[in-house]
């Protein structure tokens, strides 16, 4: 696992997992399009400088770190 440009990786903790675009939750070990977080979120993942746009991915694990 790691940072590979051919593979989608999570923007948050740079680990490359599979990517479930058409799943309605986050899960653990699987990437999903940063743009299906919750709005609630949007304003603490600025606080950490991430950059938005299509092809960008957020893991389960991260989104749960910042949910709870």
């Amino acid at each position: 696992m790691g940072i590979d440009e051919a593979n989608p990786f999570c923007q948050r903790c740079k680990e490359d997992f599979p990517v479930d675009e058409d799943g309605r939750t986050f899960q653990m070990g699987f990437l999903r399009p940063i743009d299906k977080i919750p709005k609630r979120l949007w304003r603490q993942l600025h606080i950490v400088d991430w950059e938005f746009s299509d092809g960008r991915y957020l893991c389960g694990n991260c989104y749960f770190d910042l949910t709870d």
